[in-house]
């Protein structure tokens, strides 16, 4: 028992240096993170504007976000944001990875830098763009669509039927390079010789793509997938800067809205509900994220 109770104490004081480099990002965690979010879950139970004005309304700033017409508008537009933009994304970003890792010889590291710009672009560079093509009459894409004869003088980021579909162009344009990312680093994992297997039998390329690329690179969707709903939560600058939500809060969505109920309308503490709302809706997207790409089953195979 001696030489047990010394070996154990042994370990305590060699495992001591580890929880000092660990000691840092443990207070980051505490103060930068789980101190504001605690903050937020105990301010939105009040009605405030300021710390100095704050009157306590229990479960009332809830109650009133599900009987929202404006915050229920929000969600419908994350969803379809997500319809929208994770399919295109990850559909043009997987053909961008394999004409450029599979079928150029040379220039790859070209193409590769060329269509990752837009990611590592400043979102707000990336709308102040689109929103100058956008414009009617001076705008590049309506003078085309113009001269197409489909209205192109039309205000397409002024509408509310069309406001939206401005920024999910954008946000295609400026996100497409990290699914394409996203597969080169897929594709560079997939054998050679299933590769080599499939051209011996004489496989078209569409069959290699359907029967070998795909399948093999279920892991990659999942990830873009689940990456694009909670990305889409948490979509501010690009609307923010295109459009502001509007028209009417047609382009609105839930990080627009609580800026706007919070600093715009004063509304504290109904903004913090909002964020607390989002944050329990995005953790569950992430346990359902852990459990889709089987995060937790290969961590019950290491502790077997």
């Amino acid at each position: 028992m001696s030489n047990i109770a010394v070996k154990a104490k042994g370990k305590k004081k060699h495992n001591i240096p580890g929880y000092l480099f660990i000691l840092p990002s443990v207070l980051f965690f505490l103060f930068y993170i789980l101190y504001p979010i605690g903050f937020v879950g105990w301010s939105s139970l009040f009605s405030w504007s300021t710390l100095k004005n704050m009157t306590f309304v229990g479960m009332e700033n809830y109650i009133r976000i599900f009987q929202d017409k404006v915050f229920l508008t929000t969600m419908r537009n994350s969803l379809f944001w997500i319809i929208t933009t994770v399919p295109i994304q990850a559909g043009v970003g997987f053909f961008l990875a394999y004409i450029i890792e599979e079928q150029l010889q040379k220039g790859k590291g070209i193409f590769r830098t060329v269509f990752f710009l837009p990611v590592v672009t400043s979102v707000v560079v990336v709308a102040i763009v689109w929103g100058k093509m956008l414009q009617p009459y001076q705008g590049i894409i309506t003078h085309y669509l113009s001269a197409l004869g489909i209205g192109g003088q039309v205000n397409i980021l002024g509408m509310p039927n069309t406001a939206i579909f401005g920024c999910i162009i954008a946000n295609i344009w400026e996100w497409t390079g990290w699914s394409m990312i996203m597969y080169v680093a897929g594709m560079s994992q997939i054998p050679e010789d299933m590769k080599e297997a499939a051209k011996i039998d004489g496989a078209t390329r569409w069959k290699e793509i359907l029967y070998i690329y795909i399948p093999s690179l279920a892991s990659t969707h999942k990830s873009l997938l689940m990456l694009g709903i909670i990305g889409s939560l948490q979509t501010f600058g690009l609307i923010y800067t295109m459009t502001g939500g509007g028209p009417n809060h047609a382009s609105e969505m839930p990080g627009t809205y609580i800026f706007q109920s919070g600093f715009t309308n004063q509304q504290m503490g109904y903004a913090s509900a909002l964020s607390v709302v989002i944050l329990l809706f995005a953790l569950v997207l992430t346990v359902f994220q852990v459990k889709g790409l089987g995060a937790g089953d290969f961590m019950r195979k290491e502790a077997d």
